[in-house]
């Protein structure tokens, strides 16, 4: 007689799951961009990817924004 399966009580284990607090919630709405987003999500589908130079250009200039 084989054990019934049992249900994962963890659905990810090794990971601490948190709710997202309102606030960046609230954020992320504000910031996102749809057309932005397709846009990229374009690029990637026709080119593979965008340079790795862009990326970096991309996130330096976040990082020296005030």
């Amino acid at each position: 007689m084989s054990p019934e399966p049992t249900e994962p009580t963890d659905p990810l284990p090794g990971f601490v799951v948190e709710p997202v607090p309102p606030e960046l919630l609230a954020w992320a709405r504000r910031t996102f961009n749809e057309e932005e987003f397709w846009a990229g999500v374009r690029e990637i589908e026709e080119t593979g990817s965008v340079p790795f130079e862009t990326i970096i250009a991309e996130v330096e200039a976040i990082v020296r924004q005030p």
